[in-house]
């Protein structure tokens, strides 16, 4: 933890985004990790490892998860064609994302999640006002797309564990 006398710092974790990596990272190895029941949870994993280690690198004083509401979006409203080629999600991750949200509420990490809203629409908001209150951000994800959320104080932190490297992007990258 940080010391009592710092600046805060806020993390937003992208949530959908690191557990569909965790899915799609781990869920190709011969045999990826289930429960003793069979339950598949190597996303749950990757997402857990993943969690542990920015809290580690970034030792924020704040932290919440942004989390995509399902169903239609204002995207979908403005254009039929947002998301129309995408697939369905895979059956074995939904029950993943369940344990993901049990996870958040046993770590007591805030989710939020708007209905009409993506997580990445959530995580510009938090990011806005947390900066304009002066407060430090940094946004972790793999969507090079959030890059557009930069500004002053506010950072994108892509973590990413399976190319074992992380990149930060703030105003001046």
């Amino acid at each position: 933890m940080p010391a009592p006398d710092s600046k805060p710092r806020l993390v937003i974790l992208d949530s959908h985004g690191i557990l569909f990596r965790a899915f799609f990272a781990l869920g190709s190895v011969p045999n990826p990790l289930t429960s003793s029941k069979g339950e598949p949870t190597f996303a749950v994993y990757g997402y857990a490892e993943s969690l542990l280690h920015v809290l580690e690198m970034l030792n924020p004083t704040h932290i919440c998860a942004a989390w995509d509401a399902g169903g239609k979006t204002f995207r979908h409203e403005a254009s039929e064609d947002y998301k129309a080629t995408r697939r369905p999600t895979p059956p074995d991750l939904l029950p993943q994302m369940a344990r993901v949200r049990e996870m958040m509420d046993v770590f007591n990490i805030p989710v939020f999640e708007q209905p009409g809203y993506e997580a990445d629409d959530l995580a510009g908001t938090l990011s806005r006002l947390a900066s304009e209150q002066g407060i430090e951000t940094y946004i972790v994800t793999l969507d090079t797309d959030l890059v557009q959320l930069i500004g002053p104080r506010v950072n994108l932190f892509m973590f990413r564990p399976y190319q074992r490297d992380v990149v930060v992007y703030d105003e001046a990258k």
